[in-house]
């Protein structure tokens, strides 16, 4: 049951700038097999100023995966970091909180060449005789956190696809549903669209919500989910349900003025105006939300589904040892069990 990894396509344009937001479309073919994530491997070289605030992930404003003209993966972003932001990105936390693994590595505060790597939970079968990608990767501008006066000398972004005949489950990010919330703290419903999908077995993973600014501004009388629970329950409830209180989020802090920055990831135990909400494996249907808000909003909402991994594979040399890939089993027991931290 072997891990392999392949290395699909490098750019050395689709990086992202310091004039402003750009957005890149990168198709290229594929090999078969039994591909577990998609990893993004992003490298920066910057110059001038430099003032590195957070994670990389914190300037993705869009993520669409589309395998053989198939949505796989379909994200945005509720809002651009604030400029000079330490805050966890907001795509980092979110393949964090699915059971993928978005890393930064650490460095210093002025430190001029950046690496991240963002692994994205996928889970499909490749055995058409040209696996075909598309890619299309949103960005904000650089200089929200790399330092207002730094600039761009060279850059690349690769796609490594990670293999693994374990791989026991699919995980599919469907499209947001927005909703403009009056604020006054009026307790309002909004129903999430599950649409109809050709994946067997399909449960609902979890739900992301997003807030269009840089705060929570959930009312006091928090957040109900209709499958979850009969009563409405605080957001550091929720946020204990996905244990980010054991300090779950994870992201870079070379300006926080630790010594120790340039050598170890920052944690923290909540990520303002973003929350993960996991649903246990809910039956894949419309979901049902009642909740307040302190002021005027805008949210998205994120459903992410799974299913059991079904069809040929791919059979490669044999490893002693399974790297068991599923993202159910390791989001609930994120939400069961401590970090260790």
């Amino acid at each position: 049951m072997p891990v392999t990894y392949y290395q699909l396509d490098k750019s050395t344009t689709s990086i992202p700038a310091v004039s402003g937001a750009t957005n890149y479309v990168d198709g290229f073919y594929g090999v078969n097999g039994t591909l577990e994530y998609l990893i993004m491997e992003v490298d920066l070289t910057l110059a001038s100023t430099v003032a590195l605030t957070t994670d990389i992930s914190a300037l993705i404003s869009s993520m669409k995966i589309v395998i053989n003209g198939d949505i796989i993966h379909d994200w945005i972003s509720g809002s651009a970091p604030a400029s000079s932001s330490a805050i966890a990105g907001r795509y980092g936390y979110f393949v964090n909180a699915i059971g993928g693994r978005s890393l930064t590595v650490p460095q210093a505060g002025d430190g001029t060449a950046l690496k991240a790597y963002i692994a994205i939970p996928v889970g499909y079968i490749l055995n058409t005789p040209t696996p075909r990608f598309e890619m299309s990767v949103g960005w904000y501008d650089a200089n929200l956190v790399c330092g207002a006066s730094s600039t761009i000398s060279s850059g690349s972004v690769t796609w490594w696809a990670r293999f693994n005949t374990a791989c026991e489950r699919s995980t599919r990010v469907i499209s947001g549903t927005s909703f403009a919330f009056a604020g006054s703290s009026i307790e309002e419903q909004v129903v999430t669209r599950i649409p109809q999908t050709t994946m067997t077995g399909a449960t609902v993973l979890g739900c992301l919500i997003q807030n269009d600014s840089e705060a929570d501004e959930y009312a006091t009388t928090g957040i109900r989910q209709l499958a979850l629970s009969q009563f409405s329950m605080p957001t550091s409830m929720h946020r204990w349900a996905s244990n980010e209180l054991d300090n779950g989020v994870v992201a870079v802090a070379p300006g926080s003025g630790d010594a120790d920055a340039a050598l170890a990831q920052a944690l923290a135990s909540k990520r303002v105006g973003i929350l993960f909400v996991p649903l246990y494996g809910l039956a894949a249907a419309d979901l049902t939300w009642i909740i307040g808000s302190t002021t005027s909003t805008t949210r998205f909402f994120h459903p992410v589904l799974t299913a059991p991994l079904k069809g040929p594979r791919e059979e490669r040399p044999t490893q002693t040892v399974p790297a068991r890939g599923n993202v159910q089993k390791t989001v609930v027991a994120r939400s069961e069990a401590g970090t260790g931290n």
